[in-house]
């Protein structure tokens, strides 16, 4: 099975600057699609983690840099060769762009996989997995006229939908008034939901310990993002406060990755599929957080692509959970296979579709350009 062309497509999603966390104010956000189409019809598709303002120079980077080496390939020859330009990074220095990437084309290639045995992506990851994945409501951004009112409505809307667990930023107000709108919100949900802050690094060590000291009766589960995602020794500390540190969201460094886990600077590792360096990596970083006890949580802030590639891990094995399901970053999730109306206990079993289960829709997509395997 020869990947024989690859298009690459991107889509935006206008989200008209109504929303916003502590660092950003949402106004376009662009998602980039890898497809992969083998001599035998079968089209395997990923999605690369896109934060730009225009997708502009991870489009050009595919084009010249990592997809002439995929094109032509069998399966496996195409996943050697994404090691190949891992290892040549330290002298390219194209470190970032090259993971996000190749997220792309991984996912794609474990699409193809599971789609060439006929089982969905899970199967093909563990065949022994639990086939549900537990999903938890991310939102509560801050808005436009965005009373604390509002956002309990909103969050018990998300429980009201099925979800147990549910997020909300902190770190854009005052911190007595970010904690008064956590304890509103605490009351909203009841008291059995559970509760993640994500602070978006804002904070300092001193300053998180003191926030989470005033909060924790309410049930917090996971602070997420609370200081700056460098400060390894300030993270393990809050751990050894028992404060529940979740990071580190977009991360794609091995050794970043290694230091929080070898040094227990998390409680619950935090990573983006999309922009990681897709699925494979994923799981060997799952593996080793799962050796001293820590949760790895797939991070999922663009589409549906990404939150199935998601939905597939967590199937595929206990110790990826949960998932995020945005709720404000939503494109093609009237695609999906689910629904909240299939929540049970904020858990959703897959179907068996074979493969990712999710297919991109044309119409909305933006054709950037197809790579075709050269004729001899």
């Amino acid at each position: 099975m020869i990947i024989a062309s690859i298009k690459v497509s991107s889509v935006l999603n206008d989200l008209g600057g109504k929303v916003w966390n502590p660092q950003i104010k949402w106004t376009k956000k662009y998602a980039v699609f890898v497809e992969l189409i083998t001599d035998t019809g079968l089209s395997g598709v990923g999605e690369c983690w896109c934060f730009d303002s225009a997708p502009d120079a991870l489009i050009a980077f595919l084009r010249t840099e990592v997809l002439p080496h995929i094109v032509g390939c069998e399966l496996h020859e195409a996943w050697a060769k994404l090691g190949d330009l891992k290892r040549c990074a330290v002298l390219t220095a194209r470190h970032g762009i090259l993971c996000s990437a190749s997220s792309g084309v991984d996912i794609g290639l474990w699409d193809l996989n599971a789609k060439s045995k006929n089982v969905p992506l899970w199967r093909a990851i563990n065949a022994d997995g639990p086939g549900v994945a537990h999903l938890y409501a991310s939102g509560g951004l801050y808005g436009s006229n965005k009373t604390t009112e509002l956002l309990c409505k909103e969050m018990k809307s998300y429980i009201d939908a099925g979800f147990d667990t549910v997020k909300m930023k902190i770190g854009g107000m005052k911190i007595d008034d970010d904690i008064a709108r956590i304890e509103a919100v605490r009351r909203s949900i009841g008291p059995n939901v559970g509760l993640i802050i994500d602070g978006v690094y804002t904070y300092d060590q001193e300053t998180a310990a003191a926030i989470f000291s005033k909060v924790q009766q309410n049930n917090i589960i996971a602070f997420q993002s609370p200081i700056p995602a460098h400060n390894f020794s300030h993270m393990r500390n809050l751990c050894a406060q028992d404060v529940p540190v979740m990071m580190t969201e977009a991360e794609y460094r091995p050794e970043v990755f290694e230091q929080l886990i070898e040094g227990s600077s998390v409680k619950i590792l935090q990573v983006s599929p999309i922009a990681c360096g897709g699925i494979t990596p994923l799981l060997e970083l799952a593996e080793r957080a799962a050796k001293v006890g820590i949760m790895l949580s797939p991070e999922i802030s663009s589409t549906a692509v990404a939150t199935m590639t998601g939905c597939h891990l967590a199937a595929a094995l206990e110790s990826i959970n949960p998932v995020e399901y945005h709720m404000v970053h939503q494109v093609f999730f009237d695609h999906l296979p689910f629904s909240t109306n299939d929540l049970k206990g904020s858990k959703v079993s897959l179907p068996d579709t074979a493969g990712l289960g999710i297919s991109l829709v044309s119409d909305n997509v933006k054709e950037e350009f197809c790579l075709n395997q050269a004729k001899n």
